[in-house]
């Protein structure tokens, strides 16, 4: 039993030793001895051990959608599922988290700590209480089943887990670590990154991972004047659960990075053996120049004896120069990719990246050149695996392969800067000023290596997010009224096959081409700032080179997508806001034809909005969306819809 006398009696012993010094003292006595002061915890004046900083910060974020549909578009290429009346949903269907805390803390100025902490709360309409009652402890599940049992607070889950990160300064170099939860990392973009671009995209629908810093405004402005708006840690990173090691600024400018752990690839409740392993080696040289190996890796086993996996590795040398007149970044390196049956050759996969300076060009021109081999398999980096059906073993772990949980995309018709296996190409992009306008452009063609598949794959950019909440909650495959649309992470995208040829065998060698155009301007207005910002893509694909797209009915796919945005501050911290979107979307008759029609694709899609953002404080704001949107496709009478969505945010970071 617990007792209570060892501590009185050290408390009296204190007080008295104190009371002895304090006697002494007075009546000119030698004081108390430095070794029993020392004991006594007197001598000297130092604070007990505490933490030298605590924090907790996060943010909240309710969000809301309410559409009404005006046709009742077919979900299901049999009809039997079609887009209800109108619906109301409040959570994101994208599956992000409504709630994130991070609590760190400084123990000394050398080491630190950090967790991260993610909830999601699911509000299904359904009768009854959003949170368990009592549950039979046999009744939980357990933790060799997971999603078994009755759970507690069946409606609100670690939707992204917990985080544990700690870092420690030492004389001989920085030494991070993170574990469990979900961390999103990047060691390069042909081993492991996400897709950046080149900032062009729209802030009619805010992202929910973006942060409002001060208030409202600075979206705006950031935009316009740097071209790029402050993101979140998950811009250009990949999800990564497991174990993070890092040794920076080791001597001679040494960068040391490992991970061991899952990937987006091999999550789930597997019972068998599936990781994902990768690391970097870092050499710096003088202030900008620097040299790296790095490598990431995947094993997933088939089988419960681990006879059989299914292996990709990608081992690639980088390569940072940095020049007065230009700098030079160079990717290069190798990979492969096995399963049972299967065993490709090492492929070749190359970056290269020229930028020049304004003193050498008059404006900053970047030049890029890619190749990857279509052996090169890796759906962790910043291109798709366009050109290998990939293996998967089933959810419940017995071996079966299958291709349910990873889908390839064929040829996709992607936006600059995003790439594939199985293609090569060269793109060009710039920027300048004139006057109050701020004018990006990029243009770009890209080849196949082989002909291995007669699809293409293409997204609607107008109204894309509108499109992707019509399946709430899962993202299906082959869906939509002719089972030809797949619906992804906010996105998704339409299947065109090519039958210029045997329709059983691989067509020719396809070739895209790509022209990007962003234009930004402001008024003069110094109180009452209007932002206009114009977004332009045009691309096509056919069975020739063409630096610029082809507007021509003679190629096989062509797409015209324009989206203009405005934005007027009406008092500080209040913007009013509107939208226009107008999109293209056209097929030869080498593609896919309409049995009733007899034509090929003759899509036309439009969106209009309105909304405001309402500043609630410094790092808090209210968002408002309400857009009219439409598409239609003349040859394919089914393929048709139209309605409205209003959307509420409100999102406060603290």
């Amino acid at each position: 039993m617990y007792s209570a006398k060892p501590w009185i009696a050290g408390l009296a012993t204190v007080l008295s030793l104190a009371l002895e010094a304090q006697t002494d003292s007075v009546v000119g006595t030698p004081p108390l001895s430095d070794a029993r002061a020392l004991s006594a915890g007197l001598f000297p004046k130092k604070s007990l051990p505490r933490l030298y900083r605590w924090n907790l910060s996060g943010y909240y974020r309710f969000y809301a959608t309410y559409n009404q549909y005006q046709t009742a578009y077919p979900l299901t290429a049999d009809g039997a599922y079609t887009l209800p009346k109108e619906d109301l949903f409040i959570g994101d269907d994208s599956q992000l988290p409504n709630l994130m805390l991070n609590v760190s803390g400084r123990p000394s100025e050398q080491f630190s700590w950090a967790f991260d902490l993610y909830a999601f709360q699911f509000l299904s309409g359904s009768i009854g209480p959003a949170y368990s009652g009592q549950v039979e402890r046999d009744n939980l599940p357990t933790i060799y089943d997971p999603i078994g049992g009755t759970r507690l607070a069946p409606n609100m889950g670690l939707l992204l887990g917990l985080n544990l990160m700690g870092s420690y300064r030492s004389d001989f170099g920085i030494f991070n670590f993170r574990l469990g939860g979900i961390h999103w990392y990047s060691l390069s973009d042909l081993t492991f990154a996400s897709f950046k671009g080149y900032n062009r995209f729209g802030l009619f629908e805010p992202n929910p991972w973006d942060p409002i810093n001060g208030s409202v405004d600075q979206r705006y402005e950031d935009l316009y004047s740097l071209g790029a708006i402050y993101q979140d840690t998950r811009f250009g990173e990949r999800a990564f659960q497991g174990l993070i090691v890092e040794a920076l600024e080791l001597p001679n400018r040494w960068d040391l990075r490992l991970l061991y752990g899952k990937s987006e690839l091999n999550g789930g409740f597997l019972t068998i053996p599936n990781n994902t392993y990768g690391g970097q080696v870092k050499k710096g040289f003088g202030s900008k120049d620097w040299v790296a190996i790095n490598t990431i890796n995947g094993i997933t086993f088939t089988d419960s004896i681990n006879t059989q996996s299914i292996q990709y590795h990608v081992l690639t040398g980088e390569v940072q120069w940095d020049f007065r007149p230009l700098s030079v970044h160079v990717e290069a390196g190798v990979g492969t990719y096995s399963a049972p049956g299967v065993d490709l050759p090492w492929g070749e996969a190359v970056q290269i990246k020229l930028l020049t300076k304004k003193n050498l060009t008059g404006i900053p021109i970047e030049v890029s050149a890619f190749r990857l081999d279509p052996s090169v398999v890796n759906n962790n980096a910043i291109y798709w695996n366009v050109a290998v059906q990939e293996a998967q073993p089933n959810t419940s772990g017995t071996g079966v392969l299958s291709n349910t949980l990873l889908r390839p995309f064929a040829s996709s018709v992607l936006p600059l800067g995003l790439m594939t296996n199985n293609r090569q190409g060269l793109n060009l992009n710039t920027q300048w000023e004139w006057g109050r306008w701020h004018m990006g452009l990029g243009i770009g063609g890209a080849s196949e290596v082989e002909a291995i598949s007669n699809q293409i794959t293409f997204g609607h950019p107008v109204n894309s997010l509108i499109r992707s909440r019509f399946w709430r909650w899962d993202f299906p495959s082959n869906v939509g009224p002719y089972g030809r649309w797949n619906d992804i992470f906010r996105d998704g995208y339409e299947t065109m096959t090519v039958n210029d040829g045997d329709p059983n065998n691989p067509t020719q060698i396809k070739h895209f081409s790509t022209l990007e155009t962003h234009f930004k301007y402001k008024s003069t207005h110094a109180v009452r700032p209007v932002y206009l910002f114009f977004l332009g893509r045009y691309q096509s694909v056919q069975d020739f080179w063409s630096p610029v797209p082809i507007p021509s009915k003679d190629v096989y796919f062509r797409q015209y997508s324009s989206e203009l945005e405005v934005y007027w501050r009406l008092q500080r911290g209040f913007f009013l806001n509107g939208y226009a979107g107008y999109e293209r979307t056209l097929g030869n008759y080498a593609t896919d034809i309409d049995v009733l029609t007899y034509k090929p694709r003759d899509q036309e899609g439009w969106g209009l909005g309105i909304g405001f953002d309402q500043s609630l404080g410094r790092n808090a704001g209210l968002f408002v969306r309400h857009r009219w949107y439409a598409f239609e496709d003349r040859s394919f009478a089914l393929d048709h819809f139209t309605g409205q969505e209003t959307l509420v945010e409100f999102k406060v970071f603290f």
